[in-house]
């Protein structure tokens, strides 16, 4: 291609073509499995999409280094999973023991579908602070060049692989602990971020949102499965993969829109209301959690 214009449609066309593979292949492992497998699977697929992320960053950082074209050809690697596709991917739906009649009436979505597509939205948005502010920050700090975003946005992806691998051990060990967990590493890391001064503590930072990120998107995923109507399977998770592209588009609108409103100067106040903001929601929930257990002791002993 030789205009912007037409690299642009051409990419808007990979985007579409993403938004129906994402959702598909999620529906896919909420048809075929359940329970732990379920967990394990979309953990595995999480993993899968994190160490892709981070190898292909740095393929790309390397043949852009030949020539901004020659990224592109990356994408070609799509003729190998087509193959690996048309092999390998079920065909057939899973027989759930539903009559026929039963599966062609259309249910409608539970509230809670809705309420696990926000979270992703929120989930989204906090993810995707990071790398869309990373380049200026690292540059403007004097902490590195292109190269160094390069290598550390690829400890993120490198994050997300770590725990979704581990996703199923670590729901076994936290329980119901695992939402005030989540959000701790997350706030965690916006605070490391607003009080770096070297390339390291960056690095960590980035490192704790992509494992934070690599926790929460397996559960959600499996969180949907278990609320969606057989029937809707593919919907909800289309509305799951919906919302969450959604976060990530405002992500970058959300964090312009808390520096405009406070009149901070900086991104590291904005990482700093961020991480507070977290925190708050981290003791709250802790707090509710610890309130909730006694009144069950409470109960028992009457």
């Amino acid at each position: 291609m030789n205009s912007i214009s037409s690299i642009l449609g051409l990419r808007a066309i990979l985007g579409l073509s993403i938004g129906l593979v994402t959702p598909l292949m999620a529906a896919i492992i909420a048809e075929n499995f359940k329970g732990n497998e379920r967990s394990r699977m979309n953990g595995l697929t999480t993993s899968a999409n994190g160490i892709g992320g981070a190898v292909f960053l740095l393929i790309g950082g390397t043949i852009a280094s030949l020539g901004w074209r020659g990224v592109f050809l990356t994408y070609s690697y799509g003729i190998i999973l087509l193959i690996l596709v048309l092999l390998y991917v079920p065909k057939i739906k899973p027989d759930h023991g539903n009559k026929t009649n039963e599966r062609s009436k259309v249910v409608k979505l539970p509230v809670k579908v809705y309420m696990l597509g926000l979270a992703s939205t929120g989930v989204m948005i906090l993810y995707y602070a990071i790398p869309t502010n990373l380049a200026i920050f690292i540059v403007d700090n004097g902490l590195g060049d292109a190269s160094t975003v390069g290598y550390v946005t690829a400890l993120s992806f490198f994050g997300v692989f770590l725990a979704g691998i581990s996703v199923t051990r670590l729901l076994s060990i936290l329980k119901k602990a695992v939402v005030p967990c989540i959000l701790l590493i997350f706030g965690l890391s916006f605070l490391l971020l607003s009080q770096a001064h070297s390339i390291w503590l960056v690095a960590i930072s980035v490192f704790m949102m992509g494992s934070g990120f690599g926790f929460v998107y397996p559960i959600l995923l499996n969180k949907m499965a278990e609320a969606a109507p057989i029937g809707r399977m593919t919907a909800a998770v289309s509305l799951l993969s919906a919302f969450a592209n959604l976060g990530q588009f405002i992500s970058p609108l959300v964090i312009h829109g808390i520096q405009a409103i406070f009149h901070l100067n900086s991104i590291r106040n904005v990482f700093m209301i961020i991480a507070v903001h977290l925190g708050g929601s981290t003791v709250t929930l802790l707090c509710l959690s610890i309130s909730g257990k006694k009144r069950v002791l409470i109960n028992r002993k009457v």
